[in-house]
Formats: structure tokens, C-alpha cells, sequence
């Protein structure tokens, strides 16, 4: 079965706050999709009045149960908001904090049709909140939509790719949006419905391991002493208990091992002998990650290491919130950020 809309979910970072430490991991907390202050807190007067800029950091994950990846996945802002805030979207790493932002990461967002156009046209104008945002650049893939909402089935949508050379041009806060020699726009749009995107593009989302290391004199998986990672009998990943985490597993003896992850510390311990070691994510009741136990040869002893990262089905993406100074109130306001794709 294909993914289901259901199983694409928002989780928050470990750490929420506005302080520099503020992001980091992806936490079992999920965010609840249309619920206010889901992602926001609400902003009192006297940030209003001076302005703020603040962050939030958000995961994408694939909680797919057959362990599907999702294919050229793009992640936007579908609506903006209707306030004078203004949310802006950027890549994250798995582990980066507040603290390690410059200012200057390249920038995504939504604006407006300036005028209405039909189909065929290879270039349009759209109204953006702030030039100094600069949320399109020349290459970019852009969103063009005029459905009522994201899940609409009615209305036109599409992708389209910008020139690499001459594809933006600005004239206040109005970019000129110039399209990819030999593709122009397969719909009409009016410009009172109609809001143009600059999409992120990450790679597809699956959970992955790496970084397989450790230390043995006659110890061997999947045929070959730790220095080399298998390729045959590998760790399996569950999409839904993966995490972001450095495993390292030491032996106790010629056949007895524990595992510690470097922010979870023990996790429990297995044996070469003992069955398929799956160490148990509490969170989910799914396991971290499988290592089958077929794959466990040579001799091992104690003191002897295997050290290897798993990666989370999850796409790490900042939001960034700039409330000018002096914005009015409004407690309607919401954003939409959407993520599409395509199931293996």
C-alpha cells in the first residue's frame, strides 16, 4: 500500500524554547495538524510592538508501517499568513541547534499572483511580503495553486522550474519569476486566489545507517571485521522507531554485548547467539533498529566494539517567524506549510 496522507507527520525538536539551544534532535512529540499554537506561541502586545524574530524547528516524518520511503519529496509554505508576521522556511540538520544559525540561510516562502494570467505564459509577477527575504532565487522549483486549500481536489495546481541564469528579478518587494526554457504554465490563474511558493527539495526520506566502525582482533559481521560496513546482512530500520543516535556495542565476552546510545545511553543487551538484537524505542513500542544475528561471525572478546549511526525517516526544516514592529493583532492567524511526494 502506498503512503498515506495520515502517515506524512510534523514532530517538534527536543528542545523548544527561544533560547540557543532551542531545536536540536527530532522528540516523540507530534504536532497536531489545523490546532492553534501548535508550532506558535501566541505574541503579547509588547512583542508587537517592538518586533521579534524567532524560531521553531519542525520534523517531516515518514511514520510509514511497511517501511516506504517517500520519493522526491517537496516541502513549501502553502499559505502564508494573513497577519503582518511573516513565516519563512529552511533546511535543518538532524542535530543543529538555534545556536549554530548565522542570519543568512537561504530562505523559502509563499507569495502572491500579482496579475492574472493564462495558460502558456513563461513568466508571471508575484507580490511577495519582503524583496529582503529573497525566497526566490534563479533555479528554484516554484508551486503555482489556486485551490482552496492543500488536500483540495478541485483547482489547478503545478511545479515548475526556474531559469538558472535570469530566472528572478526584483522591483520592490515584486519578483518577475521566469521559467526554464521550454516549460510555461499549464493552467490559467487569477491573481485572487492564486499564491507561487519556492519549494525545498530534500532527499528522499527514509531511515539510513552509517558510519560503521569499531574495534576487533578476529571478530567479524557479515563476514568482515568492523573496519568495513556490511553489505549483505545489514542493520534493518524501522521508519517509525528509528532515530537519530550513535549506537555502540561492546562486548562482555566471547559472545555477550551491551548497547548505549550517545544521548539515551543503554538501550539493553544481546548476544551473537541470542536472536536478532532489536532494542525496544519505548516511545512507539517499534525497535530502534534490528541487527539479525546471522550476521555475527570470528571470535569476538571482551572489551571489543561496533559503533554506527541510524538516521531517522525525517526531514529537519526551521521555521522562522519575523513580527515587524508595531504589527497588528489578529487571532486568526495561521500558516500552511505543506510536503508532497511520491510513495517507492
Amino acid at each position: 500500500m502506498p503512503i498515506q496522507t495520515s502517515e506524512l507527520r510534523f514532530y517538534k525538536s527536543t528542545t523548544v524554547s527561544d533560547t540557543t539551544s532551542n531545536g536540536g534532535r527530532i522528540s516523540a512529540s507530534e504536532i497536531a495538524d489545523g490546532v492553534k499554537n501548535n508550532v506558535w506561541p501566541d505574541v503579547p502586545q509588547g512583542e508587537r510592538l517592538a518586533g521579534s524574530t524567532k524560531y521553531r524547528k519542525v520534523f517531516f516524518k515518514v511514520a510509514n508501517d511497511a517501511d516506504i520511503k517517500l520519493i522526491d519529496p517537496r516541502i513549501y509554505v502553502e499559505t502564508a499568513t494573513p497577519g503582518d508576521d511573516r513565516i519563512l522556511i529552511f533546511p535543518g540538520t538532524q542535530t543543529d541547534t538555534q545556536g549554530a544559525l548565522t542570519g543568512s540561510e537561504r530562505l523559502y516562502g509563499s507569495g502572491r499572483l500579482d496579475a492574472s494570467t493564462s495558460i502558456g505564459v513563461t513568466s508571471i509577477d508575484v507580490n511577495t511580503e519582503s524583496a529582503t527575504d529573497a525566497i526566490f532565487q534563479n533555479g528554484d522549483l516554484i508551486r503555482i495553486s489556486d485551490q482552496d486549500h492543500v488536500d483540495d481536489v478541485s483547482g489547478n495546481v503545478e511545479f515548475i522550474r526556474l531559469a538558472s541564469s535570469g530566472g528572478v528579478t526584483w522591483n520592490g518587494d515584486k519578483a518577475t519569476l521566469t521559467f526554464e526554457a521550454g516549460q510555461s504554465l499549464q493552467s490559467a490563474y487569477a491573481s485572487s486566489n492564486t499564491r507561487v511558493a519556492s519549494v525545498i527539495e530534500p532527499e528522499d526520506i527514509e531511515a539510513t545507517w552509517g558510519s560503521w566502525t569499531g574495534s576487533t582482533v578476529a571478530g567479524t559481521y557479515d563476514g568482515s571485521g568492523p573496519t568495513i560496513a556490511p553489505t549483505n546482512i545489514i542493520p534493518i530500520l524501522d521508519f517509525i522507531g528509528s532515530i537519530e543516535q550513535t549506537w555502540t556495542l561492546t562486548f562482555s565476552d566471547a559472545n555477550s554485548f551491551s548497547c548505549v546510545g550517545d544521548t539515551l545511553g543503554s538501550v539493553g543487551s544481546g548476544s551473537i547467539s541470542g536472536g536478532d538484537f532489536a532494542p525496544n524505542n519505548p516511545d512507539f513500542s517499534r525497535p530502534y533498529f534490528t541487527l539479525p544475528v546471522a550476521g555475527w561471525g570470528g571470535a569476538w572478546s571482551s572489551g571489543e566494539t561496533i559503533t554506527f549511526k541510524t538516521h531517522p525517516a525525517a526531514v529537519p526544516i526551521w521555521w522562522k517567524r519575523i513580527v515587524p514592529a508595531g504589527a497588528n493583532s489578529l487571532s486568526a492567524d495561521k500558516v500552511v506549510v505543506a510536503i508532497t511526494g511520491e510513495s517507492a
